[in-house]
């Protein structure tokens, strides 16, 4: 370890949204340990994910690198597109590998079936723990001590019915206090200088959250809001109206989670003095725009995410667009130590796309601009005047609206000759090895 590295740690959390975090807007008042790091530190009050889905997402901003075209691409195939993941981290020198090569041990807890060793995030780690129903690496008591999940976990598949495909669905059941105590160890025993990523899924629908840190939602409410989310996925129906509100009030219990994760994680490695970044992977729609969850779409609520940074000697709110994009450079700038300045991570235009890059947006300070590929529709909104994104202005602002497009295209221009360089340096390279 040298006289400048310090300890790395990275919390990332599932579909948590920026404005629920007091930070961003202070009318919430859910996070009060998030809020306090955050103003202790350097806080990112316009933080953009690159996706509004774990799979558009999470491989971006670990290589720094958006993922090319997939002509067999569906959004049915669940292998199909992990081994799309797998070939991405496996083709770019990602975040964990980069901080290896300098001398951090590595290591890694993820309770997303996404992150997984059958995507090759495991790369660059040097100790990678699964934490899901169908992980090696962790019992059934690391997972949850909700009666659904036991349920689920333990037959629900063999009755008459599954109802709402519950069995299909319990990798998503995870509650970080069940296995809070691997990574408190893992804290504890690693050398230095090492990062140490924590991707938790609490905040993640179906909101399963621990009675402790329930405000809101008695279990029935809960257990009823689950239910109904999922039939509205299933059926495609409009929800009613106390079936909203019951989905709204279990995912701001699911948030108070996990801000007392935020709370217990920073306790544990206080005594490591780390450098922590905080954010998410994406945010959580609640009804906006029709949507519940994170569907293919790139509206604020899908894409805005809260980020901050603790640990290193400054204290500030920078309001100017940080891509999660930049989260490589970003640790890597931490970890060389010297004197940190937020901005050289801030960008005036961030790009944001959808799975396998159907729909796509640049994002300025004032303007959203939505190009869908696939129906050739684009959309136009001033985020100054219209946070919600409830009025289209292409037709009163054209100009702008021609500016963005020609930069989107700019950028695919960009991502395809990167694309047919790096093909062609795989064929020289399997070339030469075949000499």
């Amino acid at each position: 370890m040298t006289v400048d590295q310090r300890n790395l740690v990275m919390v990332t959390v599932d579909s948590l949204r920026a404005d629920h975090c007091g930070f961003v807007n202070p009318d919430s008042d859910l996070t009060p340990t998030i809020d306090r790091l955050a103003d202790d530190g350097v806080s990112f009050t316009q933080a953009v994910a690159p996706g509004p889905r774990t799979p558009s997402s999470v491989p971006v901003f670990f290589s720094g690198e958006f993922m090319t075209d997939d002509e067999s691409w569906t959004m049915a195939d669940w292998q199909g597109r992990q081994a799309r993941l797998g070939e991405h981290m496996r083709r770019f020198t990602h975040l964990s590998e980069r901080l290896k090569r300098q001398g951090y041990k590595t290591a890694a807890f993820t309770a997303n079936p996404w992150t997984t060793r059958e995507s090759s995030f495991n790369l660059g780690f040097d100790e990678f723990t699964e934490i899901s129903a169908d992980s090696p690496d962790v019992s059934a008591k690391h997972l949850s001590d909700s009666t659904l999940f036991k349920v689920a976990n333990t037959g629900i598949e063999t009755l008459p019915s599954d109802p709402f495909g519950w069995s299909s669905k319990k990798e998503w059941f995870s509650q970080w206090p069940g296995s809070f105590d691997l990574v408190e160890k893992a804290i504890s025993d690693l050398p230095e200088p090492f990062f140490l990523w924590v991707f938790i899924l609490d905040s993640h629908q179906p909101y399963i959250t621990p009675r402790r840190y329930r405000e809101e939602s008695a279990a029935w409410e809960m257990y009823y809001a689950i239910l109904r989310y999922w039939e509205g996925e299933t059926t495609d129906e409009e929800l009613p109206k106390r079936a909203r509100k019951l989905i709204g009030s279990a995912y701001r219990d699911a948030v108070r989670s996990v801000d007392a994760f935020v709370e217990t994680i920073h306790e544990a490695t206080q005594n490591r003095d780390p450098v922590t970044v905080f954010t998410s992977d994406h945010g959580e729609a609640v009804g906006e725009h029709g949507n519940f969850g994170h569907e293919q779409t790139l509206f604020e609520e899908n894409l805005r995410v809260p980020l901050f940074v603790h640990g290193v000697d400054a204290s500030e709110t920078v309001d100017e667009q940080l891509p999660l994009r930049g989260v490589p450079e970003l640790l890597v700038d931490l970890s060389e130590g010297g004197v940190f300045d937020p901005r050289d991570h801030t960008q005036r235009f961030v790009i944001s796309k959808t799975e396998n890059n159907r729909t796509r947006s640049v994002r300025t300070p004032r303007w959203k601009f939505i190009s869908d590929i696939a129906t050739g529709t684009e959309q136009l909104y001033d985020l100054a005047a219209d946070p919600d994104e409830t009025t289209d202005v292409r037709a009163e602002y054209s100009e702008v609206g021609s500016l963005l497009s020609d930069l989107l295209d700019r950028h695919e221009t960009t991502q395809a000759e990167k694309a047919t360089i790096e093909e062609a340096t795989t064929d020289l390279l399997a070339a030469e090895g075949s000499l």
